[in-house]
């Protein structure tokens, strides 16, 4: 169960709840386009994952995994480090849940979000000024959380290296930044796809695109 009771750690470093809802959305749609088939995309988001709730998640295939989940003007985020976990034994998962707020109590009932392997967990709250934890973090507890903390940079080193190909930092850079995805932008990510191929994806993370006049 969340209590409330508990000391909440500051975590510095993480952006706003806008700021993470828009990164989030880019990483997905950036692997949407660079990767049309679903089960070997790291990155997902939902925007529609119940009222007024958005989904985003990250699964790299070997046993990490992070969630997020956003809705009134706040956001959870609870994540397994295998490595990390491996290497430095698992804390119990009930521990680290135990020191979340009354806020986190649904979000941590939802069995698709596998609180089960949870090595670290992480909230703001509609009111709070900073991210918040039940134990103090260093990043490299929450380093699967890297491209909020990096950016476009971080999304455009990983790419290069999981899908071995040439990507233009700048455009990453666009998306990144909302820039809304037409046919001349998606030609120069992957000239492979019409923006009608990418219509399903970008309905369902609710990414702004714009068709040509």
């Amino acid at each position: 169960m969340c209590m409330s009771t508990h000391t909440a750690y500051p975590i510095p470093g993480l952006p706003s709840i806008g700021t993470c809802r828009d990164y989030f959305q880019a990483a997905a749609i950036l692997d949407a386009i660079l990767c049309p088939e679903w089960e070997y995309r790291y990155y997902s988001f939902n925007a529609r994952w119940d009222q007024d709730e958005q989904m985003a998640s990250m699964r790299d295939g070997e046993g990490s995994h992070y969630f997020a989940l956003f809705g009134d003007e706040q956001v959870m985020i609870k994540g397994y480090d295998k490595e990390l976990a491996t290497a430095k034994g698992a804390e119990d998962a009930a521990d680290i849940v135990s020191t979340a707020p009354a806020a986190c109590d649904a979000f941590l009932a939802e069995p698709a979000f596998i609180v089960e392997e949870t090595t670290f967990l992480m909230w703001r709250l509609s009111e709070a000024e900073l991210w918040q934890a039940g134990k103090p973090y260093t990043e490299q507890d929450y380093r699967l959380l890297e491209i909020l903390t990096g950016g476009a940079a971080a999304y455009h080193a990983w790419a290069i290296g999981y899908y071995e190909i040439e990507l233009d930092l700048a455009l990453v850079e666009k998306v990144f930044a909302m820039t809304p995805i037409d046919e001349y932008l998606l030609q120069r990510l992957n000239p492979e796809l019409t923006l009608d191929d990418l219509l399903e994806d970008l309905e369902e993370i609710g990414y702004p695109y714009q068709r040509d006049r």
